[in-house]
């Protein structure tokens, strides 16, 4: 097979440029064909690709670390922000990392631009931060900012899962910019859930201190039972609005209710909710705010801070009096003017309300979610796969290393052939991301036990779902809509608990339908449960009988407790100007 989709070179016409010292040029040809690799995910590394990639990278990285040639400042902010792009390619590539020309460059005049182009998370030479910030901050931060794109695909990576977490704990008072926000902050969790909180405070902390967004102005002039539900993501497939859509509707009959919708994308919204709607995004690196500039909200509630630029810097501004967080990213903004986080009393742990989160923790009855339940029609097909199919359902930024490691250990005691089917989704459609991630994984588990599925519609997916055999959950970033999917399909699932709402969820979803007995809380058991399902045949089929007896519409996709959001919204209109006062970080139990 060949692939025409790749862009030309000619690698006589690159040195040609170089020889006559047209380094503008070369560089714009660079950042030609670097560019498209941004903007073009390959999925299969076809022959001609491979050749292309070698013939491409080897010349660029002979020609970019020579002494004489010269960026030009015009063209350095671009070349440090195809960073992860440059590091993929050559990933892909049979030179598989920069160290041998990072060394080269270590030493070399003008070499700080250079350096922080192909200084990546999967590099084995280290350079001291602090003397990157001391040459000049200002690209520095760009650089840290872009060293942090690697989150979506790297982390299944031993080196890259050791320096990432290296670089996320790094503290300067220079690193005062963040480029890209939503990677750095929405990355920082999967990265290192005890790093994120630090990370966060910083980011919010550089929004809050920068001279132009203090400037700007929001005139309220709040009005009972006026609600906005500021969002990029309200659309009927996407998790956010699965799990929360059913408490919006709950206010329907008392609120007037608007939708803020965050980013450019407006087909395909559901607005059977709201009384109108208005649109929020950054244009020319500038976050227009003429759609609330004047408003007259009581409440606005955030589902899922963090999963869009505009909701983090938004969420660093005073909208409306009361301000609320919920469960569509399940993670604390550790520091913006939210004040409440809206959730589960099933799922949470009260007594750590305030260390999981800065917002002052607020809990109803139930998962603090009200899952949907899907539109997929089951199937039942034959399974005439000779493998022991395993749903890895997980954005493949919950695959980690030492999640990897338990898979490994999986494999090697089963008795059984295994096959990791690994539900990506979008997230590797960036930069090139896809193959990268795919090769670390069939590294560490063998070729022939993974599979990593392309972005599928939703029907498919399912589809694919129902050929495995058992479902397990990612750690320590679990699945809240993946875990519903599963049980809808009646598949035996393993989940494994944690600390925080994004790792209990699953687990008490398994409560719900009586099957506690696959909740594992370590490691150790999590092996365990996997390799017993994977095993004694009637024990799987007696959790298969089990699950098919259970009424789902009256336990996972139950909305009985609906209700209880509105009356939350109720209480904290009515109470907020009190609760503040308090100054208590103690949960806000609402029964």
């Amino acid at each position: 097979m060949t692939d025409t989709n790749n862009p030309r070179i000619n690698p006589q016409k690159l040195f040609d440029l170089y020889f006559r010292q047209e380094y503008d040029r070369l560089s714009e040809q660079f950042l030609q064909v670097l560019s498209y690799f941004e903007r073009h995910t390959h999925f299969e590394l076809l022959p001609d690709t491979l050749y292309f990639v070698n013939i491409f990278t080897k010349n660029f990285l002979y020609l970019f670390t020579q002494p004489d040639y010269i960026l030009s400042d015009r063209h350095v902010p671009r070349f440090i922000q195809l960073n992860l792009t440059i590091s993929n390619l050559v990933a892909i590539s049979s030179l598989k990392n920069t160290d041998f020309y990072l060394e080269i460059l270590r030493n070399q005049p003008r070499n700080f631009a250079k350096i922080l182009t192909l200084y990546s998370a999967r590099n084995q030479v280290k350079f001291d931060r602090k003397t990157l910030f001391d040459a000049n901050s200002k690209l520095a931060c760009l650089w840290y900012s872009v060293y942090c794109d690697i989150y979506r695909s790297g982390l299944v990576n031993p080196i890259v899962y050791q320096n990432i977490k290296q670089h996320l704990s790094y503290e300067d008072e220079r690193l005062t910019e963040f480029h890209h926000v939503e990677d750095v902050y929405f990355g920082a969790t999967y990265i290192d859930s005890n790093i994120d909180r630090k990370i966060k405070q910083k980011i919010n902390q550089a929004i809050q201190n920068n001279p132009l967004f203090s400037q700007l102005e929001i005139r309220n002039h709040p009005q009972p039972k006026k609600l906005a539900v500021i969002t990029a993501l309200w659309f009927s497939q996407h998790s956010v609005y699965r799990t929360l859509a059913g408490y919006i509707e709950s206010l329907q009959d008392d609120y007037e209710i608007t939708l803020i919708h965050l980013g450019d994308t407006k087909n395909y919204l559901d607005i059977g909710s709201f009384q109108g709607i208005r649109y929020i995004n950054i244009q020319n690196n500038s976050l227009n705010l003429d759609a609330i500039r004047d408003n007259n909200f009581t409440v606005a509630y955030y589902p899922d801070i963090g999963m869009s630029a505009e909701s983090i810097f938004l969420s660093n501004l005073r909208i409306a009096p009361i301000q609320i967080s919920g469960t569509g990213h399940p993670v604390s903004t550790f520091g913006s003017k939210i004040d409440y986080f809206l959730s589960g009393a099933d799922v949470e742990i009260t007594e750590k309300a305030a260390e999981n989160y800065s917002e002052r923790l607020v809990l109803i009855p139930g998962f603090g979610a009200i899952h949907k339940q899907p539109n997929y029609q089951i199937k039942n097909p034959e399974n005439t796969s000779l493998k022991f199919i395993i749903n890895c359902s997980w954005f493949a930024q919950k695959v980690n290393y030492p999640l990897l490691r338990c898979l490994q250990e999986i494999a090697t005691k089963s008795e059984k052939e295994i096959l990791f089917r690994f539900f990506s989704g979008v997230a590797l459609l960036r930069k090139n991301d896809f193959l990268p991630f795919q090769q670390n994984v069939e590294a560490m588990l063998g070729k022939e036990r993974v599979e990593v599925v392309t972005p599928k519609p939703y029907q498919e997916y399912m589809s694919l779902m129902e050929e495995g055999k058992i479902c397990i959950e990612a750690y320590h970033f679990g699945g809240s809509n993946t875990v519903a999917d599963s049980l809808y399909l009646r598949k035996p699932t393993v989940t494994w608990s944690g600390k925080k709402w994004y790792n209990r969820i699953g687990a008490q979803m398994l409560r719900t339908v009586g099957l506690e007995e696959l909740i594992a809380n370590s490691k150790k058991e999590y092996i365990y449960l996997i390799l017993k399902l994977i095993h004694d045949d009637r024990y799987r089929v007696q959790i298969q009988e089990k699950l098919q007896q259970v009424d789902l519409s009256s336990t996972v996709f139950s909305s009985e407790n609906k209700p209880y959001f509105k009356k939350a919204i109720n209480f904290l209109v009515a109470n907020h100007q009190q609760l503040q006062e308090e100054k208590s970080r103690e949960a806000i139990i609402i029964s």
